[in-house]
């Protein structure tokens, strides 16, 4: 049997009453109150149910087995109907409360008549482990009205028992509700704390990928000082030397071939319109591209702006020299903090496994260039089903 996992569009526990959607560590809970729930209350109601029926007597053994093992049976099909993916909560929750009811209502044939403490009844045990269960899977909402639901029952059905009366269960149906208060209140707790990791977690990693888009600032000044120390000041340095016997032409020629390089090397400071890199990009090449921009992807730090061009042009490049097409779709969008670049063509593919070492240009062109930005990229390809680049910075 499969372990249950939270279905599509599932309510998380006191998620209403705090903002943002649900990380790793408040879906994980959820997932785990879900296992406890559905499995520790169809352990406890088969082991109340099956130990139920010898302690009847003999003229009630035969209908109190009848109840008993259709509760056995219910508990068992309400953990497969609620582990399936085609689960429906709301109507599952109606069936199981109903159900409930009726078991409750059942204490004239199923509960000994000489046993005069209801708290030790295998209907109560059932009633209030099947409410503590609600408060685990449930709304909170949902879950308290079905709790209360199911007392009003089991006082109805310890009033229609022989000899009681309604205020002789009034005790033990008092502390079923204490246990769904205190049960309410630790799955408010924890999942408080959980939400609290997982913000924890993202601060986390926020500050990596700051720490990381600082290093490779650093990184990008540190190449260019080393391209300029290599070119221009070398050249200089000759060219003031007493010594120096190079010829006015050859000095100009050098010097052209600096001012060259380093204008290749260079990264300008600040910003840029993200959407015009990627426009000039585009239009060097003769592909035919379909584009699908957002409105406004705004500006982003030149450096990353200069990786996700450059990551662009070289997947264009593998799409007119490998992908036997020239048609190619270019998505750009801005979700939050992230800027996304997908370059996606129907062309014959590749396995990604099998790029020979040597070749460099998905290798460094494109994922190096986006990670000594602090950002990522990643390509997935199969032959006959063409190739997707996505390229993602984090903008801080």
């Amino acid at each position: 049997m499969p372990i249950p996992s939270l279905p599509p569009g599932a309510a998380l526990p006191g998620l209403a009453r705090l903002p943002g959607p649900a990380g790793p560590w408040a879906r994980a809970y959820v997932v785990f109150n879900r296992r406890l729930a559905l499995y520790g209350r169809a352990a406890v109601m088969s082991a109340c149910a099956l130990l139920a029926v010898p302690a009847m007597p003999v003229g009630k053994i035969a209908p109190a087995a009848a109840v008993a093992f259709a509760a056995l049976a219910w508990c068992w099909i309400h953990l497969w109907l609620a582990t399936a993916s085609t689960a429906r909560p709301r109507l599952l929750l109606f069936l199981d409360v109903a159900v409930m009811t009726a078991l409750c209502l059942s204490q004239r044939i199923t509960v000994p008549d000489g046993q005069p403490a209801h708290g030790s009844t295998w209907i109560l045990v059932s009633v209030n482990f099947t409410a503590v269960a609600y408060q685990l899977m449930q709304p909170p909402l949902t879950a308290i009205l079905a709790a209360l639901w199911l007392c009003c029952a089991d006082l109805t059905g310890a009033a229609w028992r022989p000899r009681h009366e309604w205020t002789d269960a009034l005790p033990s149906v008092t502390w079923v509700l204490v246990n769904v208060v205190l049960a309410q209140v630790v799955v408010r707790l924890v999942f408080s704390e959980s939400r609290a990791a997982d913000e924890a977690a993202d601060r986390a990693a926020r500050a990596r990928r700051q720490g990381e888009a600082a290093e490779a600032r650093c990184a990008a000044e540190r190449e260019y000082l080393a391209a300029l120390h290599d070119t221009a000041c070398a050249t200089l340095l000759i060219a003031s030397a007493p010594w120096a016997s190079m010829r006015p032409e050859t000095l100009r020629a050098q010097a052209a071939r600096d001012l060259v390089r380093l204008r290749a090397e260079q990264s300008p400071a600040g910003e840029v319109d993200l959407a015009s890199e990627l426009a000039d990009e585009i239009a060097a090449h003769s592909l035919h591209v379909i584009t699908r921009f957002d409105e406004d992807l705004g500006t982003v730090w030149c450096p990353a702006a200069t990786a996700l061009r450059g990551g662009l042009g070289e997947a264009l490049r593998n799409v007119a020299r490998y992908a036997g097409v020239d048609v190619v779709r270019v998505t750009a969008k801005r979700t939050q903090h992230v800027v996304t670049v997908v370059i996606a063509d129907r062309g014959v593919g590749f396995r990604t496994e099998r790029v020979p070492v040597q070749r460099i240009g998905i290798k460094h062109s494109i994922c190096g260039r986006m990670s000594n930005v602090g950002g990522r990229a990643t390509v997935e390809s199969r032959p006959g089903r063409g190739t997707t680049v996505r390229l993602e910075w984090p903008r801080a």
